[in-house]
């Protein structure tokens, strides 16, 4: 009888963990991350929908293989041609925005409404696999600015760079905000869809 107990002690833990499946295959989910929880708290009511655009200028890097006369090879990371996106986040709430191959998400951090400063975190997610359902943090940076705008729209100026490298140290992704040199437009980055060429 002990056994059989046992058994079914056994059978049900089991089947708790069955119920929750990997969560982090399905497809532009990031669950196994933790993400999403803004400290963001002292939002106004009048703030709730404010939008703001966020310009980015990001430079995927290629992985080419050379190889000489002698037939030596060697790997090099060529940057291809800059893009520019405007992100279109929501002031108040953590935003989602997928790319081609990458999936990008900006996490307010604090908000000052008088001074209208705005300060965030921008992760960089790599997407791949056959739907791209996978995907692997690429790096973040925190970007701090003033909002320029009105009627609820704003678009955040603001300087900085980074550039994130592999495991094997080789450059991956740059990302740059230089709001005072945006000459451009650029792509229209759509929360939770795809890009707008």
């Amino acid at each position: 009888m002990r056994m059989v107990f046992t058994l079914l002690k056994a059978l049900l833990v089991f089947g708790s963990f069955t119920a929750f499946p990997l969560m982090a295959v399905e497809k532009g989910n990031i669950s196994g991350f933790v993400t999403g929880d803004s400290s963001l708290t002292d939002v106004k009511a009048s703030d709730d929908a404010i939008r703001v655009r966020v310009p980015l200028k990001m430079t995927q890097f290629e992985q080419i293989v050379i190889k000489n006369q002698d037939g030596i090879r060697r790997v090099e990371h060529k940057a291809l041609l800059p893009v520019r996106y405007n992100f279109k986040a929501t002031i108040d709430r953590t935003n989602h925005f997928y790319l081609n191959d990458f999936h990008v998400e900006t996490v307010p951090m604090k908000w000052e409404h008088d001074s209208k400063e705005w300060t965030i975190a921008v992760h960089f997610y790599k997407r791949f696999g056959e739907g791209q359902e996978l995907e692997e943090l690429v790096g973040s940076m925190d970007i701090k600015g003033k909002l320029d705008g009105a009627n609820k729209l704003y678009t955040m100026k603001a300087k900085g760079k980074s550039e994130f490298k592999n495991k094997q140290g080789y450059s991956v992704l740059a990302v740059e905000i230089d709001s005072s040199v945006q000459a451009e437009k650029g792509n229209i980055a759509r929360r939770d869809g795809p890009v707008a060429q």
